[in-house]
């Protein structure tokens, strides 16, 4: 064994690794899109492709790791440490930390997404010193974690910091989770993407986006394409963009009369390419519908780690062992 751990970030649209250091410096990285309409085993067997990939340039090989941790986009159960359901990704009944065990010969730590982004920023970003942390992550979806009293809260089954289906408008839009009114169909790139195709192609609105990356049947799109219409000053893509961040505000004011934060941290994709913009309506909305405590003993932030906050997450998980 080394001092190296690997981290593997699974999300919708792509798959990405880190080599880390003791100290969570990257050491170096690979990452591929995310295959389309893949099978379970499909999917694992990308995932240790791209973990390989991260390997060669240092030649390492899976035994010589300290460990190694992958984020799922998905509830993972605390018990058994696997993730058997990841609706957005078809898996159904398939134990993925079996098959990614048996494709490495090691045995890898699952964990939520979001949940590792929130750990990794507590331990080597922009929530370190702070005691009491949630994050929201906007990218395909909107993830989320909790840290309380120094540990990452997963909750029963998992599902703790599930803040992109918490229900923040009675009877509002559809989720792709099948229920109304969730913070993700407000606040994701899904979302934003459904709501330009309504504005765009039922309404007329015009917009800067570009033809061949968005069309009728658009069901996602890559956040520099958004982030550069909105710099353009497209008001379509703005309108639809500025009601998600006054939604994930009100989102993020409702989880902070339960959970009571010292910090909450903004990241994902859609934040490291439009993260000013974003927080700036965020935190006025969110200043709006909190209740009881000053917004000023809050410390709003974005991510000190960027896109590799969720890989660099799945390295802490690893190192400790799933103890978080």
């Amino acid at each position: 064994m080394n001092e190296y751990a690997l981290g593997i970030d699974l999300g919708g649209t792509k798959i990405y690794a880190v080599v880390a250091d003791s100290s969570y410096k990257i050491i170096s990285d690979a990452k591929m899109n995310t295959p389309s309409g893949a099978t379970p085993d499909e999917l694992a067997e990308a995932i240790v492709s791209v973990g390989k990939k991260a390997l060669e340039p240092l030649n390492l090989t899976f035994d010589q790791l300290d460990g190694i941790g992958v984020a799922i986009p998905a509830p993972v159960d605390p018990v058994t440490g696997d993730c058997l359901h990841a609706t957005n990704l078809g898996i159904r009944n398939f134990s993925m930390k079996a098959k990614l065990r048996e494709l490495t010969g090691r045995d890898v730590y699952l964990g939520n997404d979001g949940s590792l982004g929130i750990l990794a920023e507590y331990h080597c970003g922009a929530a370190r010193g702070y005691n009491t942390v949630i994050g929201y992550y906007i990218g395909t979806g909107l993830g989320g974690g909790i840290i309380t009293d120094g540990h990452l809260h997963t909750g029963n089954a998992g599902l703790a910091g599930e803040f992109g289906h918490a229900i923040i408008k009675y009877n509002g839009r559809r989720c792709g989770c099948g229920h109304k009114g969730c913070a993700e169909a407000y606040c994701s790139k899904t979302a934003f993407v459904k709501a330009l195709r309504k504005k765009v192609f039922k309404k007329g609105l015009p917009t800067l986006l570009p033809p061949d990356k968005f069309d009728a049947k658009s069901k996602n799109i890559k956040s520099r394409h958004l982030a550069k219409a909105y710099r353009a000053g497209d008001e379509t893509v703005r309108a639809v963009i500025d009601k998600g961040s006054v939604m994930l505000g009100v989102a993020a004011a409702s989880a902070s009369a339960i959970v009571a934060p010292d910090c909450i941290i903004l990241g994902g994709g859609m934040i490291d390419a439009l993260g000013e913009e974003i927080f700036t309506v965020f935190k006025q909305s969110f200043a709006d519908h909190l209740f009881g405590l000053d917004p000023e003993k809050i410390e709003l932030r974005i991510t000190a780690l960027g896109d590799p906050a969720v890989a660099l997450g799945a390295t802490v998980l690893a190192r400790l062992r799933g103890k978080v």
